[in-house]
């Protein structure tokens, strides 16, 4: 999976949700920039949004914007990754305050198609094969 993950590795195993490395993937150079480049631009934004200061609406609505540079360029990236192994991209969840839940879409945001349930891993996640989406809190 490619998520911000609040550190310098963005890339996560689907199953065990801990980091993959990427020397056990065989990436050309430019790729391993352009992935650093999307972790440290998607982690920045991420901050912002749990800072709850002034930019955190913004950040909230860049992250939850599908359309948003940084979601663009790391939905480019995950399909670049997906021909070297299969690869996800996670979408940022909003954390509902008065629930303490995740707020997660009732279909996939780009497809518009049902999210599957994926329960192989030590964590259930909803995936949408279509596009490669994953959310990580259902």
């Amino acid at each position: 999976m490619l998520m911000t993950a609040l550190s310098d590795n963005p890339m996560r195993c689907l199953d065990c949700n801990l980091e993959v490395d990427p020397a056990s993937l065989p990436l050309p150079t430019d790729l391993v920039d352009d992935v650093a480049h999307w972790a440290r631009i998607a982690g920045a934004i991420h901050r912002l949004e749990l800072g709850s200061g002034p930019y955190e609406a913004w950040a909230q609505s860049e992250l939850l914007d599908y359309a948003s540079a940084v979601n663009q360029e790391g939905l480019a990236l995950q399909h670049v990754l997906d021909q070297i192994r299969r690869c996800y991209y996670v979408l940022f969840q909003r954390l509902d305050m008065d629930s303490g839940t995740f707020v997660a879409p009732s279909a996939c945001p780009i497809c518009g198609g049902s999210f599957m349930q994926y329960s192989s891993g030590r964590m259930d996640r909803l995936i949408c094969e279509t596009c490669s989406l994953v959310l990580v809190n259902p």
